[in-house]
């Protein structure tokens, strides 16, 4: 089982994005090329210099069709994860058809969405997770999605999502992976905003 761990070792420079207010800074890129389990961004990128935490993400795709991503979160760089439950609620519009929707849920101790991600060629799976709530010990952990994928079904959705985890503890560890199988592919960058 592969695992990639991104920290400020494998960084060649930090750049703030010029348009960016508040400090918009690229913490980390981490580019996929073989199977791996899952990734994870650990305290030397996490810290008290960034109050929200934003990850950019293209070309993704499973190994196993038909799979959920999904995120779970540390406050002992990654030693134990946070349990719990994380309500759920998304939105979503069907390319190229008339359909949309929405609903909600709850999930346990993973932020994990409800749409099966097919495993194609070409497949698209792309999109931003917003990240708030990690680093305050008043605030709860919140994570805001907007992505476009092509599912198992082969059916393009666009869709905003969010989690809500009722624990306002200190995070210093995330780890992304998918509910079954590796991450066969995909870019992820992460970035923080200064405080």
């Amino acid at each position: 089982m592969a695992i990639l761990r991104a920290n400020n070792n494998t960084l060649s420079s930090v750049t703030a994005l010029p348009f960016a207010t508040g400090g918009l800074v690229k913490l980390n890129t981490t580019n996929i090329t073989s199977s791996t389990a899952l990734i994870t961004f650990d305290n030397t990128l996490i810290s008290d210099t960034y109050n929200k935490y934003i990850l950019e993400y293209e070309g993704l795709k499973p190994v196993t069709d038909n799979v959920y991503i999904r995120s779970r979160y540390s406050t002992d760089n990654g030693s134990s994860f946070l349990t719990g439950t994380f309500n759920y609620g998304y939105q979503y519009s069907a390319l190229g058809s008339a359909s949309s929707g929405g609903s909600g849920g709850t999930h346990s101790n993973y932020a994990r969405n409800d749409y099966g991600t097919g495993n194609d060629a070409n497949y698209p799976f792309a999109g931003t997770f917003h990240i708030n709530g990690m680093r305050d010990s008043g605030s709860y952990l919140s994570i805001r999605h907007e992505w476009i994928m092509k599912n198992q079904g082969n059916l393009t959705y666009v869709s905003q999502e969010g989690w809500v985890l009722e624990n306002a503890s200190v995070i210093n560890f995330m780890e992304w992976s998918f509910s079954s199988g590796n991450i066969a592919d995909g870019t992820f960058t992460l970035y923080g905003l200064t405080k």
